[in-house]
């Protein structure tokens, strides 16, 4: 049988037992909570990240042009260099900014754009180092005067040509 006190208290129970629920504090449907529940907030900063992860992966550089196919090629990863382009037309960009035609003015623009990104580069082993990119169809001709300008006044120590796999080989 219960004892005097516990049949007072209102309470079941020990009768030194604290009980975290009390009449005093009712919960309203009306009532504003004071926690955050921060569940859905992680799981769309998750499903953004994947996106982010995926569409960095899909996105080109430089100005997207159709490059000519190779069977061999190096399988070394990407350096972050200066990504230029020559499209079918002649003209020239330096990653997606169109300088124009290839003439003297524009070399001359080309070099400072790519000087400016060796001066604060992304990755330190591009320095010094360009990723060419050539319509598969341009003249050899119109190429040719941005490599000779690339040679003769960035001095580079490397120039990478860029190219499309060759979907015959392997049976891709």
């Amino acid at each position: 049988m219960a004892s005097a006190s516990q049949k007072n208290s209102g309470h079941a129970g020990h009768p030194h037992r604290r009980w975290r629920l009390s009449d005093k504090k009712k919960h309203h449907a009306d009532t504003v909570r004071n926690d955050i529940n921060v569940t859905p907030l992680v799981d769309v900063m998750l499903v953004l990240l994947i996106i982010f992860m995926l569409m960095t992966l899909i996105m080109g550089r430089g100005h997207d042009v159709d490059l000519p196919k190779a069977a061999n090629y190096s399988q070394e990863k990407d350096k972050m260099q200066p990504v230029v382009t020559v499209d079918l037309e002649g003209n020239l960009f330096v990653e997606k900014t169109k300088l124009g035609p290839v003439n003297e003015s524009t070399l001359k623009e080309m070099a400072n754009q790519i000087q400016a990104s060796w001066a604060a580069p992304k990755n330190p082993d591009g320095v010094g180092r360009i990723y060419i990119k050539a319509d598969s169809k341009v003249a050899y001709g119109k190429v040719y005067p941005v490599l000779m300008y690339l040679n003769r006044e960035l001095q580079l120590q490397q120039i990478d040509l860029a190219i499309a796999r060759d979907a015959k080989e392997g049976g891709d």
